[in-house]
């Protein structure tokens, strides 16, 4: 191909393998499956109808909808005319979807269904430039009175497009032709923790390096099958899910929702799966709790099990650091991980469909204790680094060289430096050309050539990335002590009844921390302790609070001093996108989160604030 694009693939795909999966959909309770051919003629379609509403080169399309097949469809379809996608969090309220509409200057929007609608029906002032929307669900009669605009089902929007193929067969291919590598294919907004989102905007160039890469560190091979859930308005699962599947050929199955994602892993059988730590914790806690409530002959069995499996793969890792102990391990270890295996480790890996061969941990840090376990038992978890504007990797463990506790060695192809304050830099063909009519933002974000991450790593001898913080969010206490919350953080969210944790104490005398509490993991714990009471009476339960102490404690012992929580309050409800106290990624808005308890926060230390009154007096 002259231009390597990820659009071209999949026209690549469509031409030379036509009958071949390239997606699986649940249809009436069951996944159908639809190939490279049935997929190009809807992508067809809806591109052709674009063309007909005068959608120019560059123009753009907001996709505001869970992921699902239309999702693709409407990004595909953009792409293919040249035009530019721009996803949008179904989640985010009015003001924030008319920012970005408006921002972007979107021309049509995609519509995942009545609600969305709603949504934007409520906006006082439409962006002018919107000149239609286009709904995946419902019936653009029944929803049309809702807004001013001109409102199509996805359905008759295709018939619009195969009306328009019949007139211009070639309208698609025409404007294919001539999309370059150095064409811009999407504007991204970043969440943000802080302030008004930035519109990162990703070539085609960025997309193809980062799949013809990630081909080569993964290993793909020609029986896999992906499982999608995570957020396609995510660039990690737009990109290494939707876009480095395509670029395989292998078929990607969408989960019905995330309510069904279990019993879509089951049915569906996947080899490869992306996932946020979020959903390991919860899996993880789920399993523990099993175990618990198994009689306790069992228990002690499965405990023995994960035990042995732990102490061999620790005597494994030795032997690759140099020191020999391979031999030792399967002569120590071998009959007995047979037996692990047989009888409780292959029961959990049924649970994911029983063919997994890895998973892929993206979007924040992977707690510890859940990485080692999903290692222990037969399914490990390649943890992986990068931002939006890196359209999405910078690293990535391998499948054959998996380093727990960091994310890899950088892609090959780029480069990576630690800054003399700790920064971790980059640059390379993944980085993105700039943030969409914010210059002085753009500025901001590079340094001779180096893109600023804003967060703070390490490069060990063997070149793993470890992350260790946002460089905003570094702690420095009164003593003058750098502490990073992530790492606190993380040891301790999704450890038994804990929830979420957010680390305080910048230019404090010691740390604090906000704690909130898994809601079924405490009713297992109630249960087991026999308290009662609803979720916010039993995160006030002397019991409850024992225990958080008691992890606490435990994490307490790995870490110095002046690291270590000294004082804490258990809140009684989790934190939510909701309540705006996280963002659709799942990432906690610690500014906003702080502002709001700030009282609950300086009530930890109102001994050190009078000692401090005093002192001044």
């Amino acid at each position: 191909m002259a231009d390597e694009t990820i659009i071209h693939v999949f026209w690549e795909r469509v031409k030379t393998t036509p009958s071949r999966i390239a997606m699986m959909q649940k249809t009436a309770g069951a996944f159908k499956n639809i190939s490279w051919a049935e997929e190009g003629a809807i992508v067809a379609e809806i591109g052709a109808a674009l063309i007909s509403l005068d959608v120019a080169i560059e123009e753009k399309a907001a996709i505001i909808s869970q992921s699902r097949p239309q999702w693709t469809w409407a990004d595909l379809s953009t792409l293919s005319i040249g035009a530019v996608s721009v996803p949008v969090y179904p989640s985010l309220n009015s003001n924030e979807t008319a920012y970005i509409l408006e921002h972007c200057e979107a021309k049509v929007a995609f519509l995942e269904n009545a609600r969305q609608l709603k949504k934007l029906a409520s906006i006082p002032e439409l962006p002018a430039r919107l000149k239609c929307l286009v709904l995946f669900e419902g019936q653009s009669q029944e929803l049309s009175e809702e807004i001013s605009l001109p409102v199509y089902s996805l359905e008759e929007f295709r018939q619009i497009g195969k009306k328009y193929l019949e007139a211009h067969p070639n309208c698609v291919e025409e404007r294919l032709s001539r999309i370059t590598a150095e064409s811009l294919a999407t504007i991204v907004y970043t969440s943000g923790t802080t302030g008004v989102p930035k519109g990162a905007m990703i070539k085609h160039s960025n997309i193809y390096y980062v799949c013809k890469t990630l081909s080569v560190n993964v290993g793909f091979l020609p029986e896999d099958l992906g499982l999608s859930f995570l957020p396609l308005s995510h660039i990690f699962e737009r990109v290494g899910g939707q876009f480095l599947l395509i670029y395989e050929g292998i078929p990607l199955a969408y989960a019905e929702s995330m309510d069904s994602v279990a019993a879509d892993i089951g049915e569906v059988r996947p080899t490869i799966m992306n996932a946020v730590p979020r959903f390991y914790e919860k899996a993880y806690n789920k399993i523990q709790a099993q175990i618990r409530q198994l009689p306790t002959p069992q228990q002690y069995f499965a405990r023995w099990a994960l035990s042995i499996a732990r102490r061999a793969l620790k005597a494994k890792e030795e032997h690759s650091n140099g020191n020999g102990s391979e031999d030792l391990a399967q002569k120590l270890y071998r009959t007995e991980l047979r037996i692990a295996d047989r009888f409780v480790f292959r029961k959990i890996r049924s649970r994911f469909g029983g063919r997994l061969r890895f998973l892929v941990s993206g979007a924040a840090p992977l707690s510890p204790e859940v990485h080692l376990f999903f290692e222990s038992i037969g399914l490990p978890i390649l943890e992986g680094y990068g931002l939006t504007e890196t359209c999405a990797p910078v690293s990535c463990n391998k499948p054959t060289n998996n380093r727990r506790g960091t994310v890899g060695k950088p892609l090959p192809g780029q480069e990576v430096k630690i800054a003399s304050d700790g920064e971790i830099m980059v640059r390379g063909p993944n980085i993105f050309s700039g943030y969409y009519k914010n210059e002085e933002a753009t500025r901001a974000a590079f340094a001779d050539g180096w893109f600023l991450t804003g967060d703070i790593g390490e490069i060990d001898s063997d070149g793993y990335l470890t992350i260790k913080d946002r460089k905003k969010d570094i702690i420095i206490t009164a003593n003058g002590k750098h502490v990073a919350p992530q790492v606190l953080e993380n040891m301790l969210s999704g450890q038994g009844i804990i929830s979420r944790v957010l680390v305080y104490g910048d230019r404090r005398k010691f740390i604090s921390a906000l704690i909130t509490l898994t809601p079924d993991e405490l009713k297992t714990f109630a249960n087991s302790h026999g308290i009662a009471g609803s979720t916010e009476e039993l995160a006030k339960h002397p019991q409850v609070i024992a225990q958080v102490q008691i992890l606490i404690n435990d994490a307490n012992a790995k870490l110095a001093s002046f690291e270590q929580i000294k004082k804490f309050i258990v809140l009684e409800n989790d934190f939510t996108i909701e309540a705006n106290e996280l963002t659709p990624t799942l990432k906690l808005r610690r500014k906003f989160v702080t502002e709001k308890y700030q009282s609950t926060l300086d009530s930890l230390y109102e001994r050190e604030d009078l000692e401090i009154e005093k002192s001044r007096q």
